[in-house]
């Protein structure tokens, strides 16, 4: 090789050279480090939980053969409907960047157990240790629940069979795992440390919604709170507790009989009642309809009924969807409760078309000089049905039959347009022989 020769060979290794340096991707197949990844499409479940899942560390050197397998795991996971991914070469050519998107598996439901013989922080605990994406709340998927109930009969051993069902018996639906089976009916329910209510009228409150039932633990705490604590605070113990529940086999049938321990607590009386969302000037007018008395017992049915009473007066005044709700500040140094009532009015409906039925057009008119709602008032909401009531006690037509009101309830616009309908007994006997 000549000298000219042999420069140009050099000049040509030097290229290759640089090119290599500059462009490493286009000269191996072997791997480059993983320089950063990211997460994109996840809402519920945490990044730092989805890279753990992947498998792929920083530094390490991948290719696409890892990332398929880090795509893989996920998909195993049961947390995603789908996985993509995309990696380049990063900014400085020295490893990759990549880039998972993921469509999470929805929804995601709490669990609780169910006649499981360990305690529930023991088997959350070793459910988290064992679990690489999810914490407190899964998909209600056969292959998570079955991932789960497999996870929990080997924890537990002695040949537990474990299921995982969706369950909304205490309103919300969430996951129950419980030993593979029915549920057993409750066959009986005994409580100790009652005495302001006594044995026979607890049974009389519980055994009407308990007994019969297929057992559970939090659906019997929701009966016994709906029912007996009801009873209770119409007492004034409001710190009535259900302190302890066992269950054991009948000995009489296929059932489970109950075991409740109540703590029934001392009574409070009611102190001050306030009143949120109404003007100063209506809050006499408020207290008397609740007909509640300061520095005595608290019954808590009388509060309901009172708030009953409060309701249908703002619904008289037009207020059709009216709500009230109760806040209690509880004092346990003296044994009292304060109450905080907050009205929620809503939009005030008005009266609108009057529309008359089955009368002739000399009677007609009577009826509509009597009405006295007119159109644009605010609309009564007992006055059309005590209305019929005045005209058929008052006799006003010979022969009449059924009377019928009915009301349309313009939600965009907030007015009531009123039909009342007047029938001949031979109408009326008519109308219900059709179908």
């Amino acid at each position: 090789m000549t000298g000219d020769n042999r420069g140009v060979g050099i000049r040509i290794l030097v290229l290759i050279g640089a090119a290599a340096l500059a462009a490493p991707f286009a000269f191996s197949q072997t791997g480059f480090p993983l320089e950063s990844l990211q997460i994109k499409g996840n809402e519920a479940i945490p990044v730092q939980r989805i890279v753990s899942a992947t498998g792929l560390k920083i530094g390490a050197s991948v290719d696409r053969p890892e990332f398929n397998a880090a795509r893989d795991r996920l998909l195993a996971t049961g947390a995603f409907e789908s996985v993509g991914f995309d990696y380049k070469p990063s900014a400085k050519n020295t490893g990759f960047d990549a880039v998972f998107t993921v469509v999470e598996t929805a929804p995601l439901l709490s669990y609780r157990f169910e006649e499981l013989p360990a305690s529930d922080a023991a088997l959350r605990e070793a459910l988290r240790k064992q679990e690489p994406v999810f914490v407190d709340a899964i998909p209600p998927t056969p292959q998570v629940m079955n991932r789960y109930s497999s996870f929990l009969a080997g924890f537990l051993g002695k040949g537990i069979k474990v299921i995982g069902s969706v369950n909304a018996d205490t309103g919300e639906p969430m996951i129950v795992f419980r030993p593979m089976g029915d549920r057993l009916n409750i066959s009986e329910i005994n409580f100790t440390g009652n005495v302001v209510l006594p044995t026979q009228e607890l049974w009389k409150i519980i055994n009407a919604v308990a007994v019969g039932v297929p057992y559970s633990e939090p659906l019997f705490r929701q009966m016994l709170d709906n029912s007996v604590r009801a009873a209770y605070e119409e007492r004034g113990r409001i710190r009535v507790a259900f302190t302890k529940i066992e269950t054991t086999k009948s000995t009489d049938n296929e059932g489970v009989d109950v075991a409740v321990t109540i703590v029934e607590g001392e009574p409070y009386k009611l102190g001050d009642v306030n009143f949120k969302g109404v003007a100063a000037s209506q809050v006499s007018g408020l207290n008397k309809l609740g007909n509640w008395t300061k520095d005595q017992v608290v019954d808590f049915r009388a509060i309901d009924d009172g708030l009953s009473r409060i309701r249908k007066s703002f619904r008289e005044e037009g207020y059709l969807h009216v709500d009230t709700k109760v806040a209690r500040d509880i004092h346990d140094a003296d044994h009292t409760v304060n109450l905080t009532v907050t009205v929620e009015p809503g939009p005030r409906f008005s009266m609108g078309k009057l529309t008359i039925k089955g009368l002739d057009i000399f009677s007609e008119p009577t009826i509509r000089q009597i009405w006295k709602m007119n159109e644009g008032v605010p609309y009564k909401e007992s006055y059309a049905d005590s209305f019929l009531t005045r005209i058929k006690s008052e006799d006003l037509f010979d022969n009449l039959g059924k009377t019928d009101m009915h009301a349309d309830v313009n939600e965009k616009t907030h007015v009531v347009d009123v039909t009342l309908t007047f029938l001949s007994p031979k109408a009326a006997a008519a109308a219900e022989k059709k179908p």
